[in-house]
């Protein structure tokens, strides 16, 4: 599991911005974490149905990425198994409404930056 929380706290700026790397570091790094942990959003998901609403990404990459994140406490994995393989994904209940803040912030800064360099190619071109 990352251990955001044993870097040094008592140079505030510095201590904060390491953490703040890290952090992204385990949202960011990858093409698809974002888009799977987006979809986790409204509840548990199996592979399946990642696949079809994450096009592009494989079932093979979808499985790193789902590992990985479990690996670092983001999401749980849950087996409901009785006859047939069964597994469900979601976000990790102790940080499910702090990671859908995070994805709404970042979701609005995206459309506002969008508006703004397009706001800037116009005034360019």
């Amino acid at each position: 599991m990352l251990e955001i929380h044993k870097i040094e706290r008592r140079t505030p700026s510095v201590a904060g911005a390491k953490r703040a790397a890290l952090a992204s570091d385990l949202l960011f790094h990858g093409k698809w974490k974002l888009q799977v942990l987006w979809v986790m959003r409204s509840g548990p998901v199996r592979l399946g149905q990642l696949a079809r609403r994450i096009p592009g990404a494989s079932k093979k990459v979808l499985i790193q990425n789902l590992r990985k994140l479990e690996a670092d406490g983001v999401i749980i994995r849950t087996d409901l198994s009785d006859v047939m393989l069964h597994v469900e994904y979601a976000l990790n209940p102790d940080l499910h409404e702090a990671v859908c803040n995070l994805l709404s912030q970042l979701g609005d800064w995206g459309d506002r930056y969008i508006r703004w360099t397009n706001i800037q190619n116009e005034h360019e071109g």
